[in-house]
């Protein structure tokens, strides 16, 4: 009965002003505010039992997208996990939505809008299966940690728990929340899951920016 972890990106430029998403993906990178929050994240996974580095308990392999926000959203996590040695296995298919020539608001509630060149959300899904396809044999001896974004978590969890298309798109995914799955197999051989709740250390936008020590060098 082991345990599929799905982080999405701390906050990031993209997200605090959309004209970044014209620009390649290096400049897409954690805000202030989107490093606290996976700061925060990794500290919530950090109390998670059983724990990863005791001996005896299951191992961990870890995942991320093509797209630096989300390779740096797991540094960030691993480290405060002291995890950091584990170096995360790139996966297209936890890639974000392809948004195409110009971001389209009808891309966040309507499943099948593929405009512009987008991807749509019912695509997304059907991207996200050969990732949940190659970790299922994984799942039997550890626990899966994957670092994605909103489009793709949305998509998993769509496919893990059996909802609709129309369901998939109300779910909420938070910048730098933590979604976590149990696994249980069955007699069939068929695998269930079960999201289970974790401590809500999501931070808001809003979150005070981080001060510097009072006993801090002055900076020229």
């Amino acid at each position: 009965m082991n345990r599929l972890l799905l982080v999405r990106h701390g906050g990031s430029t993209g997200n605090e002003d959309n004209v970044f998403y014209s620009y390649h993906d290096s400049a897409l990178c954690l805000t202030t505010n989107g490093i606290r929050q996976a700061l925060s994240t990794g500290q919530a996974l950090a109390q998670l039992e059983p724990r990863w580095l005791r001996p005896g308990d299951f191992t961990l392999e870890v995942y991320a997208s093509e797209y630096f926000r989300a390779q740096q959203t797991a540094r960030i996590v691993l480290d405060q996990m002291g995890l950091l040695s584990l170096s995360p296995r790139i996966r297209a298919d936890l890639n974000e939505r392809d948004y195409g020539t110009a971001y389209d608001p009808r891309m966040d509630s309507d499943a099948t809008f593929a405009g512009n060149g987008s991807e749509s959300a019912i695509n997304a899904r059907l991207r996200v299966r050969g990732f949940l396809s190659d970790i299922a044999p994984i799942l039997y001896r550890a626990d899966v940690l994957a670092f994605s974004h909103m489009g793709a978590i949305r998509a998993m969890t769509a496919e893990l728990l059996g909802l609709t298309d129309a369901d998939m798109m109300k779910l909420d995914i938070r910048n730098g929340g933590a979604h976590l799955f149990q696994r249980t197999g069955g007699a069939d051989g068929r695998a269930t899951y079960a999201l289970q709740d974790l401590p809500p250390r999501v931070l808001p936008k809003s979150a005070p920016p981080i001060k510097p020590p009072e006993d801090a060098p002055p900076v020229f």
